[in-house]
């Protein structure tokens, strides 16, 4: 074998086994943040007697793919049927890290195995239950993106139909 072939297929495999150690972003996104569950039919009843009930179990799931720390201040969900949204609250989310993004109220932080919580503050529950005619049904903006329905901004989305009662959703 000549020299040149021989380079060329040590070149080859040195980038054939860097690309499989190499942690490659997930399809579904094309920024720092991704979408990647969603529970949007919080378990039990919505309301009793015109209380809010269980808001914190209606949330999504976002994930930082990149290998620093991502401040989720101002990603915008984006419901793709209503325009109420607000952008998320600041909050550094480590490399690598999952949170999950409680519509209701709470203090931000790290529970004991590692996962963290953000909360939106809503006093209602936001997420559509129902939502056979949209696709996507909720999308994740960049910082700057209008809640308004369009894919205009759009990093990451997740599609569920008609979401269970106390169900998560992979996106």
């Amino acid at each position: 074998m000549s020299r040149t072939v021989r380079t060329i297929a040590l070149a080859s495999a040195a980038l054939a086994l860097v690309a499989l150690a190499t942690p490659s972003q997930a399809a579904s996104t094309t920024g720092a943040l991704m979408l990647t569950h969603v529970r949007p039919n919080a378990a039990g009843a919505d309301t009793r007697g015109g209380t809010q009930l269980n808001l914190n179990g209606e949330y999504f799931v976002i994930k930082n793919v990149t290998a620093r720390t991502v401040n989720t201040g101002g990603y915008v969900p984006d419901s793709t049927t209503n325009t109420y949204g607000r952008a998320l609250p600041s909050y550094n989310l480590p490399a690598g890290a999952r949170a999950y993004v409680h519509t209701g109220s709470g203090r931000h932080y790290r529970d004991s195995s590692g996962v963290h919580h953000v909360y939106r503050g809503y006093a209602r529950h936001v997420l559509l239950n129902t939502s056979t005619v949209k696709n996507p049904d909720l999308r994740l903006k960049k910082p700057g993106s209008l809640d308004n329905n369009t894919s205009a901004g759009s990093i990451s989305s997740c599609n569920w139909n008609t979401a269970a009662d106390g169900t998560t959703y992979s996106c």
